[in-house]
């Protein structure tokens, strides 16, 4: 039997980037009434590796992916997980969360995050980072983006990185990425823009998204009646 004494303790840490680059930042209290800091993707760093969900289970070189330099680097704890139980993990998990599954709003790399790092240390990622999607939906801006938010989930279903599973490389490989999971909506990996989620990628779509809001804002008030307006009141 093992001495607890010789079991190996691994980091976690929680890898937290802002694909808004800055621009939820500045425009959330103007846009949605509330100020939001950031449109967050995460990833957790564990084994000298990255991973992350997007396009299936991706794992690739720490701070060395698509996504450029974490805004944050939040310590989650220690685990005494291996790489091989991680792995397995992985497996129980991916009917979930393979290459058909990636939702933005409802199942994303947040949630897998989530999943990880309660398995891992016991701990749950912050909870204003998982519920994020709903906060934003929940104004009338998040409403009026809903189409900015479906290109933005297309983009994420193609981050590029190592694909931890191969049924999910050949699936993307082969154009069916929407088979796996079962999502209604998914776009095969053929179709799908250029893979980039940075900020001045966002900047376009905040601005369309800001224009449609203002549209839908001018559709709701009632006509002006200059004719009344101008009429004095009799005496």
């Amino acid at each position: 039997m093992t001495s607890s004494s010789h079991l190996k303790f691994v980091a976690v840490e929680l890898f937290v980037y802002d694909l808004s680059d800055g621009l939820a930042s500045a425009l959330s209290e103007q846009l949605l009434g509330k100020k939001i800091d950031g449109v967050w993707h995460t990833s957790v760093h564990i084994f000298g590796k990255e991973y992350w969900f997007g396009h299936g289970m991706q794992v690739g070189i720490p701070k060395q992916t698509q996504f450029g330099v974490p805004k944050q680097i939040l310590k989650m704890g220690e685990t005494q997980v291996d790489e091989e139980l991680f792995q397995t993990f992985l497996d129980e998990i991916h009917p979930r969360f393979n290459v058909g599954t990636y939702n933005l709003l409802e199942h994303n790399c947040n949630n897998f995050s989530d999943e990880c790092c309660e398995f891992l240390v016991g701990k749950k990622i912050p909870e204003h980072i998982v519920h994020l999607p709903n906060e934003v939906l929940n104004t009338p801006f998040g409403r009026a983006i809903t189409p900015m938010l479906k290109v933005m989930e297309n983009r994420m279903r193609n981050t590029r990185g190592q694909t931890v599973f191969a049924e999910d490389a050949d699936a993307i490989s082969e154009g069916r990425s929407e088979v796996l999971g079962g999502h209604a909506g998914a776009t095969s990996s053929s179709t799908l823009p250029p893979p980039n989620t940075r900020g001045d990628d966002l900047a376009p779509l905040l601005a369309f998204g800001l224009q449609a809001f203002a549209q839908g804002l001018a559709n709701a008030q009632p006509p002006n009646n200059n004719n009344n307006n101008n009429r004095r009141p009799s005496r």
